[in-house]
């Protein structure tokens, strides 16, 4: 489950407040969907399971209440070591030595809410270079039902929990204007589920060696038959940009042509186009049965990077190509939580997030991938064993990530350089809720080969990060 918290934006297993809530709503079997947007009816949801650290002034507020209420929460972490961390909003942590000073602040009057989330420090020795990171910057209405608003929100899309396909944190967050709903159908037409769905549209404003300023289309809708299942699917489109000609909306909604053929000057409309489904399955076992078994928990996700047409007798149907897939698994035997995930964004042609013949450097902010970490032509492997306790949690992790160089793709097949990209990584991390603060420290390791898939480019790399965020309440009315 997704909560904008105390910290600056992570992965679901490395917020421990976002850890937190996931892990009540899996045990108690809350009807609530995984990684909806912030604003989405899921989270009041959840207030039934949160323990108490959460129940902040973002949780409590009346929107049928005026009255300004507002929460700020300042943070520090300071981070050292040449290993560049994953699923940190763009901040790659360029130097051996990063500390940031963040600040979280939101204001709430009734349906009306602003929340901007930043952070500024210096990434230092051998050069010292400023660093900024600004993952939240969003102002709209927020009924509890429904949404609609304008800025940037750190995403996390899919109930993957070390990685998730379409859109994540691993990149700068885009601007968009986004909006939409969460809840049950009213009278006896509740009994069929949960719904779920949010439209948004907005453009990549990093620089891009390709267009400038390209469009965003996101669409994203889910569904919840009981608690226990939950079924999504999202769809990313890359469209328009400056000097690119008009915008064709017929196929931007529905790409019943998703490929552009005999244009080699570039000059007709063309999308990228990204999408996946989603199954997850929660049994919160201990709820119903009794036990030691607290919750099992399995997910699917099922995506393509590109999109073609089929033919079925007398029409043609979109289908998804260059697929890749996600699974993971996830049992609760309290204290201790055992949770794992294997990717594959790999295809013999097709590339996941890059090389459209227009935008070919596709689903990326500033040059990192917005979805799966592991990136293009990626496979990787992670399990977590967790211990948690009163107040703290410990965490034990590795993984596993196999990259491949593509050079070029011509004639139906891919082209690779000989050297592949492999890095075993593992850490230890422990997190402390202790005087009104949220204590964190971690260490981690990784041994890589083939950097840059350039032979004998071998290195082993460290990173220690320790920090404090101030918690709920102190400084909120």
């Amino acid at each position: 489950m997704w909560f904008t918290t105390l910290a600056l934006a992570a992965d679901p297993e490395v917020d421990w407040i976002a850890a937190t809530a996931g892990q009540a709503a899996r045990d108690q079997g809350v009807d609530a969907f995984a990684s909806m947007a912030p604003e989405a009816a899921s989270r009041a949801a959840l207030m039934g399971a949160c323990p108490s650290l959460l129940l902040t002034v973002e949780c409590s507020r009346d929107t049928s209440s005026l009255s300004v209420r507002y929460d700020l929460r300042p943070s520090f972490t300071v981070a050292g070591g040449n290993l560049s961390p994953d699923n940190q909003s763009g901040d790659t942590e360029a130097g051996l030595l990063s500390p940031r000073l963040g600040l979280r602040g939101a204001v709430y009057a009734g349906p009306f809410v602003a929340r901007v989330t930043g952070a500024g420090g210096i990434d230092a020795i051998e050069d010292i270079d400023g660093a900024y990171v600004i993952p939240e910057a969003w102002a709209g209405v927020d009924t509890g039902g429904g949404w609609l608003g304008f800025g940037r929100q750190d995403r996390w899309l899919g109930p993957g929990r070390h990685g998730t396909m379409a859109l994540s944190n691993n990149a700068v967050a885009p601007w968009m204007v986004n909006g939409g709903g969460d809840g049950r159908l009213p009278g006896a037409a509740s009994k069929a589920g949960r719904f779920g769905g949010e439209l948004g549209v907005g453009w990549l404003g990093e620089p891009r060696g390709d267009v400038k300023n390209p469009g965003l289309l996101l669409m994203d809708l889910r569904y919840m038959p009981v608690p226990s299942v939950e079924i999504g699917a999202t769809r990313l489109s890359i469209f328009g940009g400056e000097d690119r000609p008009d915008v064709d909306i017929g196929q931007l909604i529905v790409p019943s042509e998703p490929h552009v053929y005999d244009d080699p000057d570039l000059v007709l409309p063309d999308q990228d186009e990204l999408a996946n489904i989603h199954l997850r399955v929660n049994l919160p076992l201990r709820k119903w049965i009794g036990g030691p078994v607290h919750h099992v928990e399995g997910w699917w996700e099922y995506g393509g990077e590109d999109m073609i047409m089929r033919d079925a007798g007398s029409f043609e149907y979109p289908a998804l190509a260059g697929v890749g897939n996600i699974y993971g698994g996830e049992v609760s035997l309290r204290p201790v939580v055992l949770t794992a995930e294997y990717s594959r964004l790999m295809d013999d042609y097709f590339r996941w997030y890059v090389g459209h013949r227009v935008y070919h450097e596709g689903f990326q902010q500033d040059g990192r991938v917005m979805g799966h970490f592991g990136g293009p032509d990626s496979e990787t492997m992670w399990a977590q064993v967790a211990y948690w306790g009163e107040g703290w949690r410990a965490r034990l992790w590795g993984d596993w990530v196999h990259r491949v160089g593509v050079v070029e793709a011509r004639n139906d097949r891919l082209f690779t350089f000989p050297t592949e990209e492999v890095s075993y990584r593992g850490g230890l991390a422990g997190d402390l809720l202790w005087n009104g603060g949220w204590y964190t420290l971690s260490y981690e390791v990784a041994s890589v080969t083939g950097r840059d898939f350039v032979p004998g480019n071998d290195a082993v790399e460290h990173r220690v990060v320790a920090g404090l965020a101030v918690g709920p309440s102190i400084l909120s009315n």
